[in-house]
């Protein structure tokens, strides 16, 4: 059972329908129950965390209630919103937050635990995007540009899976990051220019293909 108010999975978005199952399952809410609550949102505004804020308000005096939170995109602003929102928990409410990796404000992951599911689907998938991710930044340009072209083909210009991507390899660079003399400059900007093209996902068509492109052509060979 879920003990504490909030808690953060740092991830992959896109595996938002396995965690919801394993927590439904796992907290015993029916397939119907209106308590248990998923809501997805390409990019998290300020008035999306007031009004999450306004809903937990009004579930909180009607029992226990599970609120998972898939967050691809998220301004400075809301997210200090929501910090507000979790150090004023409400009784019987509970946040999962899931979040890209290195997106989450330092101050509103310190109010949140990390979630640990231990579900076979989410492992398995995990294990294959690292091995993708290992794969894809050992090869040189010319490979990565056919790699590109399959992924393209296969996502069918869904965004997600390409977030999904994205944040795998920046999951496999922050592995690379320290060094016995410390930080790897490369990498570092290598991982500044994915939090930037992370940005460019949240646009109302962005050219996937050319982002893709661009991280096949600067990402370090590792």
């Amino acid at each position: 059972m879920l003990s504490h108010h909030a808690y953060i999975y740092e991830g992959d978005v896109h595996r938002t329908g396995a965690i919801a199952e394993a927590l439904r399952a796992s907290e015993r809410f029916d397939a119907h129950d209106p308590n248990f609550v998923v809501r997805h949102y390409e990019k998290f505004g300020i008035d999306d965390a007031r009004a999450l804020s306004a809903t937990a308000s009004l579930r909180s005096s009607g029992g226990r209630t599970l609120f998972i939170i898939a967050i691809a995109g998220a301004t400075t602003e809301a997210q200090q919103a929501l910090l507000k929102l979790l150090e004023e928990p409400q009784q019987g409410v509970v946040f999962v937050l899931i979040m890209p990796h290195g997106m989450i404000l330092p101050t509103l992951r310190s109010r949140c635990e990390e979630l640990k599911i231990q579900d076979s689907r989410i492992k398995n998938q995990d294990t294959e995007s690292a091995r993708n991710a290992k794969v894809f930044l050992a090869l040189d340009y010319k490979e990565r540009s056919a790699e590109v072209a399959r992924i393209i083909k296969e996502s069918a210009d869904d965004r997600g899976l390409v977030r999904s991507f994205i944040n795998t390899l920046e999951k496999e660079l922050y592995v690379h990051m320290y060094k016995k003399d410390g930080a790897d400059p490369v990498i570092a900007e290598a991982l500044r220019d994915i939090a930037t093209l992370r940005t460019y996902l949240s646009d109302r068509s962005p050219s996937l293909k050319m982002i893709l492109e661009h991280l096949a052509a600067s990402l370090p060979k590792i």
